[in-house]
């Protein structure tokens, strides 16, 4: 191929291709904050970062999206809610299961920082599968 072949395919080629866009803005229905929305985008490859979350409730329980920290909160007290309800340890269990691939702690679902710690959550205990041995206040193998 001669080189104004190329640039002639390359044009055309560049034509046709969509531009990327951006995230929507969103603004947070809990706290007011602004955040970027990526479900909104068709084109979007990875998804919106919410897609990272456990996916633990129900569609239609929110009105509208929320940001990384209020989104957080609300599954944290959903978790909290469908684990008291499983009762047994082996249920409990099988409810952290399909989420044990989700190596990226999140504040408010993992773990909660209380006087500069961190305090890991019983979800994040059943989420490793196995106990530390390190005493924990949420261990969910005592």
């Amino acid at each position: 191929m001669t080189k104004s072949v190329v640039d002639e395919t390359s044009v055309k080629i560049e034509a046709n291709v969509e531009p990327m866009s951006a995230p929507v803005a969103k603004q947070c229905s809990e706290c007011q904050a602004e955040f970027g929305c990526g479900v909104a985008s068709e084109i979007e490859q990875g998804g919106c970062w919410c897609q990272d979350l456990p996916a633990i409730m129900p569609l239609g329980t929110l009105s509208d999206c929320l940001c990384k920290a209020c989104l957080a909160k609300v599954i944290g007290v959903e978790i909290n809610k469908q684990l008291d309800a499983a009762g047994s340890p082996k249920a409990r269990l099988a409810l952290a299961e399909p989420y044990r691939h989700q190596t990226e702690l999140v504040e408010n679902i993992d773990f909660t920082i209380e006087d500069g710690r961190y305090v890991f959550s019983e979800w994040y205990h059943l989420k490793r599968a196995r106990c530390c041995g390190n005493d924990c206040r949420h261990c969910a193998y005592k």
